[in-house]
């Protein structure tokens, strides 16, 4: 059944994918609980988003298995990551000489929201990444997916060096990384209401606001990383302020509507 379902899926997908696929993007964009589209991972990716993200959680009935659901009461209609995302993506390498989009010297991350127990979840989606060498180790494929987890309860710094190389980490601006430490972290990631209630519904972005978010930009830039808010207001307005303060990542739970808007600044 499920097999089924990736097969038309994919077959139905990929006119999108032809019709609407963007040659080169002029920001940086987070498809924020991609699978919660109506169409898990195709909408993002016919777009060239930067990231994507999956929610999992270790599936009860396997040994295996990994379920990609927002919430537990989800679960029992939910799909393995390994057919919402990595078989599609590795059918998508196959048919493009070993890289996400043909001829594109570029590739995105998959990241990996851990909702269940560290161990065993990551263990099981290691196991699950090392199936696709090609497509998801970059020690074998240059244009690999990077895999970047996140999760409530993150691993310390110090035991980064102990999992997988092709495993990278989502960093927090308020620990002090080492420079090794550093080479794990893809992106930093912070919650925007920490710092903000701005809603970009009209009301100004207050002055005290985005001078705090500018010095946390700065701070993460200073390490050598990109920067992402999450649960940022998500609409043209917060778009353009966030990217006008320095924000490398725009975090949507619309990529196309996103993606478009910065194509038709001309950015």
């Amino acid at each position: 059944m499920i097999k089924s379902f990736v097969l038309k899926l994919t077959v139905s997908c990929m006119a999108i994918i032809a019709q609407f696929t963007l040659q080169g993007q002029p920001c940086r964009i987070h498809s924020h609980n991609d699978y919660q589209r109506n169409i898990p991972f195709y909408r993002a990716y016919s777009q060239q988003v930067n990231s994507m993200e999956a929610d999992v959680y270790i599936d009860p009935s396997s040994e295996t298995g990994l379920l990609v659901a927002h919430d537990p009461q989800e679960l029992s209609n939910a799909y393995d990551i390994e057919e919402l995302y990595l078989k599609p993506i590795a059918f998508i390498f196959a048919q493009n000489d070993g890289r996400p989009w043909k001829n594109e010297d570029r590739s995105f991350m998959l990241m990996v929201d851990l909702k269940t127990a560290f161990h065993p979840t990551i263990d099981r989606l290691i196991a699950k990444l090392k199936k696709y060498p090609e497509v998801f180790d970059p020690s074998v494929n240059p244009y690999a997916v990077q895999i970047v987890i996140t999760t409530g309860n993150p691993p310390a710094p110090a035991d980064f060096n102990t999992f997988p190389a092709f495993i990278l980490f989502d960093g927090l601006i308020k620990v002090d990384y080492t420079e090794d430490q550093l080479k794990r972290v893809a992106m930093i990631s912070e919650p925007f209401s920490a710092y903000s209630k701005w809603k970009a519904d009209g009301l100004p972005f207050p002055e005290s606001d985005q001078k705090v978010i500018r010095k946390l930009v700065e701070k993460a830039h200073q390490q050598g990383k990109p920067i992402r808010f999450w649960a940022a207001p998500d609409n043209p307005t917060a778009w353009k302020a966030l990217q006008d303060l320095g924000v490398d990542i725009i975090n949507t739970d619309n990529p196309e509507a996103c993606t478009l808007y910065f194509k038709s600044q001309g950015e």
